[in-house]
């Protein structure tokens, strides 16, 4: 189950900034009962409970904008398979229709080249095999339309250039310039793929509507000549208006100019309305392919669609368990106006679980009370960064005390809302993380990270006028050139009273914790617009606590660093393994780069994770072989394949 939830999506992970929102949550107790439950092989159906409503619309309508739902993905997502997936609940790579590993990526003329072997055992719902032809129409015909959002994220047109089949069992990738892991293991690997056969007639009358090819080449014709017209203005402007010139001379200079202009004027009306022809026609063609019928269109995957029964969904289980058996024979999707009548739906034991795109937050787990609830780490994390403009944030040891001295403190403070971070990767269990990555001081209780934490700076060359004790905290901190540290701006979102964070102070926790060791932090609160325009934008700022999304694969790690590097970090060696991260298509190797960027981070802390969110999940009368899962039940869409009946 591979599909990349809009709600937990990995794509832009720097832009997505979580300071606008904590966690909507209250304090529960930690202790989650999970009764125990001997399985029973196998039960006639799970029940799950939607809020909202499913709309019925095509594969090419459900993963692009048109027809994305996060109901419309639980219904769906396991009718078409793909060559790779990522398991549950450890997240490692492996083949689903692909019969083994693909080849190395190599040069071959123009292009970057793979190759992938399928399964030979695999059929479609009507019986005909699952072949190269498949994957290589429905590559194309994504690309050929340009299609977004989920295809796009798969099926990316800036590096694939097409598919090809070489036989039956093997379909080979042509992408235009060298594809990283996240184009292509964690992107056209793990693409939805389609029946050519049923499709291919169909999407004939669509394809008719598309732009003709010569009009995107004119487009960029255009767009190099209105380039340089544009460069010819403005050195004319800059002549005219610092040069000296006679009388005639500055005649002839604005006679050019006005040429110059007229036709810079005309080339761009010229690509305006080029272009508003190919999206016009674009948006005609994928109007068609959206609306095309796929009554009785094959499928292969885990589950097949039965329609409808008295309002719920219902999907019954392929009966060739292409990709494991499930131990349901259906899943029926009940779908409820509001989270209240799915609440009382699962109370009354009308449904086995509650789904929603961010699971059941924990201000509403009391409603669960006496039932089998999941918790797991969701994708939200939260960051101390620092403005290293500031040569005294600059400074590694200052930073690696800070560390030091924040590791694990949130867990000593019980925001059980909250999973403490020790590393840049969220989960120990995650194929990308490594122990090399782990914060400093890890598995020290608070005592002794304090007392680390003296003893970093001490070794350093800092001193106090009194230095910080178990007992007492330290007064008057110097440099190891002897000036008083100046004050530090702690800046953060304001509080929401409703955040178990907010309402213990995250921000307050490092305030308290950086004072004690005689740091003068003074935090301040404003709306998270100003905190992002703050850090990203006019770079005034001493430290802040920020939030991202982060996605399956670690490309954040990189990311970070980007768009004018707004932290102010200099790392060469990061840099060069980030280049290396970014520019390889071997999955052991982008690991190891990945090794190599979490050690250097950790040692040089840039900025410090504090705690990634949590999420519940609630079920009955069903049991899963696993404790959690990133991004919690939800985020599989209860993985109804996983799930096993329990005795009644």
């Amino acid at each position: 189950m591979t599909i990349r939830l809009r709600l937990f999506a990995l794509a832009g992970i720097f832009a997505i900034l979580l300071a606008s929102c904590g966690p909507q949550t209250a304090l529960v107790s930690t202790a989650i009962p999970t009764p125990a439950a001997t399985p029973i092989s196998r039960a006639p159906e799970i029940r799950f409970a939607l809020i909202g409503k499913v709309t019925d619309v095509n594969v090419w309508a459900l993963f692009d904008a048109k027809g994305y739902s996060y109901n419309n993905y639980a219904v769906r997502n396991e009718y078409w398979p793909r060559l790779y997936r990522l398991s549950i609940p450890g997240r490692q790579f492996e083949p689903m229709a692909a019969s083994g590993m693909p080849s190395p990526v190599q040069r071959e003329g123009n292009f970057f080249t793979a190759t992938v072997p399928l399964r030979p055992d695999l059929t479609w719902t009507d019986g005909s095999p699952f072949t190269a032809e498949d994957v290589a129409f429905t590559v194309n015909t994504a690309l050929s339309f340009q299609l977004g959002f989920d295809w796009r994220d798969f099926y990316n047109p800036d590096y694939l250039d097409r598919a090809e089949i070489v036989d039956a069992q093997t379909v080979k990738f042509f992408f235009k310039k060298q594809p990283n892991v996240g184009v292509w293991q964690y992107g056209a690997l793990q693409g939805p793929i389609v029946q050519k056969a049923y499709w291919s007639e169909k999407v004939t009358d669509p394809a008719a509507l598309l732009p003709p090819n010569d009009l995107a080449s004119q487009i960029e014709r255009l767009k190099v000549k209105v380039d340089d017209l544009q460069q010819k203005v403005n050195a004319l402007n800059l002549s005219i208006a610092s040069a000296p010139m006679t009388s005639a001379e500055a005649q002839r200079a604005q006679a050019a100019l006005t040429r110059q202009q007229s036709d810079l004027n005309e080339a761009n009306n010229d690509i305006a309305k080029a272009q508003s022809n190919f999206d016009n026609a674009m948006n005609a063609a994928h109007e068609s392919l959206y609306a095309l019928d796929d009554t009785d269109e094959p499928t292969l995957g885990n589950w097949i669609p039965a329609g409808q029964d008295n309002g719920a969904w219902i999907n019954k289980v392929n009966p060739a368990f292409p990709f494991g058996e499930p131990k349901f024979d259906r899943a029926v999707y009940h779908v409820y106006q509001n989270q209240g009548e799915g609440f009382d739906a699962f109370q009354s034991n009308k449904v086995d679980e509650y789904l929603s795109p961010a699971g059941i937050q924990p201000v509403d787990v009391t409603l669960f009370n006496n039932k089998n609830l999941m918790r797991s780490s969701n994708h939200n994390a939260e960051f101390l960064v620092f403005n290293q403009s500031d040569p005294q944030l600059a400074d590694g040891i200052l930073r690696k005390a800070f560390g030091c001295s924040l590791n694990g403190i949130f867990s000593e403070n019980l925001i059980v809302a909250t999973n403490p971070l020790n590393s840049f990767i969220q989960s120990k269990e995650s194929f990308w993380y490594t122990v090399d990555g782990i914060l400093p001081c890890g598995g020290l209780n608070d005592l002794a990270r304090l007392l680390k934490s003296v003893e970093i700076l001490k070794t350093a060359g800092y001193s106090w006028d009194s230095e910080p004790t178990s007992n007492n905290p330290g007064k008057g901190i110097k440099s190891p050139g002897g000036e008083y540290l100046p004050p530090i701006t702690l800046l953060s979102r304001e509080r929401d009273p409703r955040s178990p964070t907010d309402a213990y102070g995250t921000p307050g926790i490092v305030e308290k914790q950086m004072n004690y060791l005689g740091i003068n932090v003074n935090w301040q609160t404003t709306d998270a617009q100003n905190v992002n325009y703050a850090v990203f934008s006019s770079h005034q700022y001493d430290m802040a606590i920020l939030g991202w999304r982060l996605g399956e694969y670690p490309s954040y790690l990189c990311d970070w660093f980007g768009g004018g590097n707004p932290f102010g970090y200099n790392g060469d060696l990061l840099k060069s393994q980030c280049e290396a991260l970014n520019s390889t298509s071997d999955l052991g190797q982008a690991r190891k780069q990945a090794y190599e960027i979490q050690s250097i981070l950790a040692q040089d802390l840039p900025f410090i994770p504090l705690y990634s969110g949590v999420t519940y999940d609630a079920y009955r009368n069903i049991n899963y072989p696993f404790d959690s899962v990133p991004g919690g039940l939800s985020g599989i869409y209860g993985a109804p394949s996983l799930a096993v009946p329990a005795s009644q």
